[in-house]
């Protein structure tokens, strides 16, 4: 690849050509900043794209439920709800063409199948969660909480063995939104956008907050929301509303 490939690179944001000097330098100017994968739950550096990515793939996907019974003769699919939205995005990591690179894409390799895993907390307490990322272009958060499901790495040229150009692609998922309960809040009795959790056995409200939030000290939050006086008198089998995280760092 050559300097000026690299540098169309840089500027990919653009994807087509437009007309007209002074449109084609704003277009440029708007390519320069970078997009970025983000953990939101540890602090660890997020990964800043050296070049954007040319394009990203956004799925949306929709079940459908389909009667087999011959006796109605082919009903219209039944609406099932929608599966959280999907993304791919590819990741060109290069330290051949440019003299400084601020990351070596082995780095940035371990980085993402590091984000594939569990979180050390998690998985510390027979609860496996995945890290929460962000995908973000400058100020546009495309995928504002998601999980990291797949990362497959092609490598493109070498260095001593070394690799020193790659395309990363990863695969994330969003988080799911939480279900509306309408009037059934039990504290409010207003609207209100919030997840149940049916107790089982060996769960507790610190347990239930670190699945939730990734933070087990806001329990609180879901204790006051179901009216639950005792935390630790919680019997199995009971249906909890979980407020969302904005709701629960508000309780906390």
């Amino acid at each position: 690849m050559s300097m000026s490939d690299s540098q169309s690179q840089a500027a990919s944001g653009a994807t087509a050509s437009v007309g007209g000097g002074a449109a084609s330098t704003a277009g440029m100017f708007a390519s320069v900043v970078s997009a970025s994968i983000e953990c939101l739950d540890f602090p660890i550096p997020p990964i800043v794209f050296s070049y954007n990515p040319e394009e990203y793939t956004d799925i949306t996907e929709a079940k459908w439920k389909f009667s087999t019974n011959p006796s109605n003769n082919g009903t219209s699919p039944q609406f099932q709800g929608t599966v959280p939205a999907k993304m791919q995005v590819k990741i060109l990591l290069d330290a051949f063409s440019l003299p400084k690179p601020l990351t070596m894409p082995s780095e940035v390799i371990e980085t993402l199948k590091m984000l594939v895993l569990p979180t050390p907390d998690s998985a510390a307490i027979g609860q496996a969660a995945a890290p929460t990322v962000a995908f973000s272009w400058g100020a546009n958060v495309i995928m504002p909480e998601a999980f990291i499901t797949r990362v497959s790495i092609q490598y493109h040229r070498f260095l001593l063995g070394i690799p020193v150009r790659a395309t990363a692609t990863v695969d994330l998922q969003a988080l799911p939104l939480p279900a509306p309960l309408g009037g059934t809040n039990p504290t409010s009795g207003g609207l209100a956008t919030r997840k149940t959790h049916t107790v089982v056995d060996g769960d507790t409200l610190a347990s239930i907050a670190f699945k939730e939030y990734k933070d087990p000290n806001r329990w609180r939050a879901i204790a006051e929301a179901n009216g639950i006086d005792d935390p630790m008198r919680v019997q199995v089998g009971t249906v909890l509303a979980v407020p969302d995280h904005h709701e629960a760092e508000i309780s906390s």
